[in-house]
């Protein structure tokens, strides 16, 4: 299946899952590792975001390692898309492969923004946790 169908099918299991007023605001495939395709959904109403990590059949991950992961990996290869100037012209998913892709084309740059961002992308992790739409184990 390719991705664009994949994550309308995602974005559609994604909805069932929205707040009054909310709506899924984006969605992030991601493969954290060992082959598992995960993808973080944001939801927004106002200026309020929630979050859930769907698996690959559209049920919320509750494992908090994995959705920990997926909101890391998903980060780091934004970080680094932006510091190698890349404009995917394409969907992809973010990935440990994705992401040494993307430094072994920006080099030190790639290296210098990954370290500069540590403490956001750390933030953020905390964040998806506290605006979870489930519990975490």
């Amino acid at each position: 299946m390719d991705l664009e169908r994949e994550l309308r099918r995602i974005a559609e299991a994604a909805g069932a899952f929205a707040g009054e007023g909310e709506e899924v605001a984006g969605i992030v495939p991601a493969e954290p590792g060992n082959g598992i395709h995960l993808y973080v959904c944001a939801f927004g109403v106002e200026a309020q975001t929630s979050w859930l990590v769907l698996d690959a059949t559209g049920v919320p991950v509750q494992d908090r390692s994995l959705v920990h992961d997926a909101v890391s990996i998903a980060a780091l290869c934004e970080v680094a898309e932006d510091a190698a100037g890349i404009e995917p012209d394409e969907l992809r998913i973010a990935s440990p492969a994705l992401l040494d892709e993307l430094g072994a084309q920006g080099g030190v740059d790639v290296a210098a923004a990954i370290t500069g961002a540590t403490e956001t992308i750390a933030e953020l992790a905390r964040d998806v946790e506290r605006g979870y739409k489930r519990p975490l184990s």
